[in-house]
């Protein structure tokens, strides 16, 4: 694919390009004009999305969890922008740690926080530089509804969209000054293979896990892993929607709640404590096992 002139096409730097909504994201920037650099683990498959797209993307190799990493990514990125700014920084890579909190591990737990947390505010430090010199620049963090009402069984994963909603909320007051604008993005239960990853580590993990302890949770996960089979996922366009919506608004909203439920959850975390768990606990089919 011949390689074209993108000068002055807005420059966009996305992690976790390769997957679901990551991949769908990229199309979707260069179909909107936007030059986009593709941070990706796997450099083959960040050169194959790149030819399946356009030569408007550019893998960049980064893993968010080693500083060397990020560093060297943001240096790669800006030896590309020539002196101009980045006008988008989406912070879109993370994983899905599940399963009851005392059976897991603190290496689960941390591990879910490295990515979720720790490496999003590693790459948002590294890459504030260059958007700081665009004049208008924007941060999008993709959340998740269970940021803002926890859910059982996905508690590691709930404190860490949680923690993201805090450092974004910082971080747009804090980044005001300079006019960059920091968006969350909270989706529900999106149609990507994400689940069915966490699914798979889940049910290797817990196959370490003494039958005793682990016969204190059975039934209750198998109840609530059978309302999740039965869910409505909602396709990947909803949360690239939401992207393309905070990139292009003269005044972005602070939070975009996208996907089916998504919003019911979120205002579930409104409600008092108690009347929350009984509803949830009702939804999620666990009222047997809390008898």
């Amino acid at each position: 694919m011949a390689e074209r002139n993108t000068q002055g096409k807005p420059s966009v730097f996305i992690t976790g390009a390769t997957g679901g909504i990551g991949s769908d994201c990229v199309k979707q920037l260069v179909q909107a004009g936007y030059r986009v650099f593709a941070g990706v683990r796997d450099v083959q498959r960040g050169e194959q999305l790149k030819r399946s797209v356009s030569s408007d993307v550019i893998p960049i190799r980064i893993d968010i969890t080693d500083a060397d990493s990020v560093q060297s990514a943001c240096q790669e990125v800006e030896s590309h922008l020539d002196g101009k700014g980045l006008f988008g920084l989406i912070n879109n890579a993370g994983c899905i740690v599940q399963g009851p909190l005392e059976l897991l591990t603190m290496e689960q737990i941390r591990q879910q926080f490295e990515l979720n947390v720790f490496g999003q505010i590693a790459v948002t430090q590294a890459f504030l530089p260059l958007l700081r010199t665009n004049g208008s620049a924007r941060v999008i963090n993709i959340g998740a509804v269970t940021g803002k009402t926890a859910l059982p069984f996905l508690g590691a994963l709930s404190a860490s969209k949680h923690a993201m909603e805090a450092i974004t909320d910082a971080l747009r007051i804090e980044l005001g000054p300079w006019n960059i604008h920091v968006t969350m993005i909270e989706p529900g239960a999106i149609e990507t293979a994400i689940h069915g990853k966490a699914q798979a580590s889940s049910d290797l993990s817990l196959k370490q896990v003494p039958e005793g302890r682990l016969s204190l949770y059975r039934n209750a996960m198998l109840s609530m892993q059978s309302v999740i089979a039965n869910q409505h996922l909602s396709p990947t366009g909803v949360v690239v929607n939401a992207v393309l919506d905070a990139l292009k608004s003269s005044k972005p909203r602070t939070r975009y709640a996208v996907g089916k439920g998504a919003r019911m959850i979120v205002t579930l975390s409104h409600f008092p404590d108690r009347l929350r768990d009984r509803l949830l606990i009702g939804n999620l089919g666990l009222g047997k096992t809390h008898r």
